[in-house]
């Protein structure tokens, strides 16, 4: 009996003692175990940015052909004047030349031209002479007095200088075709389609295609970035086929979608040039971009996790010289996912908590974010996560 008793008073104290420590009345080992994980209070540079894909491209595309002026290769190039077979005498480049703006590329035979340019000559003498004999006609019923003679005549000039500047049209238009029977590259660029053989008679639409060595990159932004994205904007573009990194400027953003009606992701198309591109470069390789929506240089930063609280009301806990951490409030300016720029509160060298690390497991709590519940850090936590950009206080 006596046993039993001592047995009841034992489990007695041990209850007392688990309640004792269980409302903060002893130290507990899991509080004495964990430590804060800290980052750096330092100048830097606060980056914004959104990434997408695309297609390495020419800036611009020209095509060729004899009898009609140069034109985009997207569009149909105008029909020649006149029924001339264009049949080249010489081509002076082959697909991969490089070609310098204004450079002879192919000639034509003119034969036909030079024909279609005397009967033009012909014509005009014709309707000159027409035209003498009309005013002529004009002045003798004028003389005569007689109505329907003075109207006949008036009908035979017009007639007449509507004969002389047909005819000086077409003789007109027989020159520039003598002139585009030589073709030469519109722009500085490179040879991409050459449709013309020397001695052969040249193939409808263009004879030869040529490339400009600028470069874009055309990349589908997600509509949520969109509202972000505005013309001028650097890019940082690498194009990984041939260890390429170049730098860009946003030129174009489309003011329609690609994104399908069958719930795929809403993307707009973001045009972005290129500067500084290897020759190595081709059409049609696949370039990453990283396009800068924000900046801050220069500047007081923390890590983004170090953040608590909501959009105007931020505070981070700076550890004591005891390691208590304190809340300390802060104004913050370009907020990303990493880092955070502080515009007041903070010094440089200072050290903030970021999270904290449980010496006795040795595990590390996520932590990330903005705000949240708390982990065991005084004053709030580190829950939550994601990317938020803040402007002002």
């Amino acid at each position: 009996m006596k046993l039993k008793i001592l047995a009841i008073v034992a489990l007695a104290v041990v209850g007392i003692g688990a309640a004792v420590v269980a409302v903060g009345g002893l130290p507990s080992s899991s509080a004495a175990t964990t430590k804060y994980l800290t980052g750096a209070v330092a100048m830097g540079d606060v980056t914004n940015d959104v990434a997408a894909t695309g297609s390495v491209a020419s800036s611009a595309s020209y095509g060729v052909a004899f009898g009609s002026p140069a034109h985009l290769a997207s569009t149909t190039a105008a029909a020649a004047n006149g029924s001339t077979t264009w049949t080249a005498t010489d081509v002076k480049v082959k697909v991969g030349d490089l070609v310098k703006k204004g450079q002879v590329l192919a000639t034509a035979d003119t034969t036909d031209l030079k024909q279609q340019l005397v009967a033009a000559d012909i014509a005009i003498d014709n309707a000159n002479i027409n035209y003498r004999q009309a005013k002529s006609d004009l002045s003798t019923a004028n003389t005569a007095a007689v109505n329907s003679q003075i109207r006949q005549a008036k009908l035979a000039i017009n007639n007449a200088k509507t004969q002389l500047a047909t005819a000086r049209q077409t003789r007109a238009d027989v020159l520039t075709q003598m002139k585009e029977a030589t073709l030469t590259s519109p722009i500085d660029g490179v040879v991409t389609t050459v449709n013309v053989v020397k001695g052969l008679d040249a193939p409808s639409g263009d004879a030869i295609v040529i490339d400009s060595t600028t470069y874009e990159v055309t990349a589908d932004v997600v509509e949520s970035d969109l509202a972000s994205m505005a013309v001028g904007q650097t890019a940082d573009v690498t194009i990984g086929a041939v260890g390429a990194d170049v730098t860009g400027t946003v030129t174009a953003i489309a003011p329609t979608t690609t994104g399908s009606a069958s719930g795929a992701v809403v993307s707009y198309p973001v045009t972005v040039s290129l500067t500084g591109v290897p020759t190595t470069v081709r059409p049609g390789m696949t370039a990453d971009v990283t396009i800068t929506i924000d900046s801050a240089t220069n500047v007081l930063t923390v890590p983004a996790a170090a953040l608590r609280g909501t959009t105007g009301d931020y505070t981070v806990l700076i550890v004591g010289a005891d390691g208590t951490p304190t809340a300390q409030p802060v104004q913050v300016g370009l907020v990303t996912n990493t880092t955070a720029e502080i515009k007041s509160g903070l010094t440089e060298g200072q050290a903030v908590v970021t999270g904290v690390a449980n010496a006795q497991t040795g595990t590390t709590p996520t932590t990330g974010g903005f705000g949240g519940g708390g982990i065991g850090i005084p004053g709030g936590g580190f829950g939550g996560g994601g990317t938020r950009r803040v402007n002002g206080n």
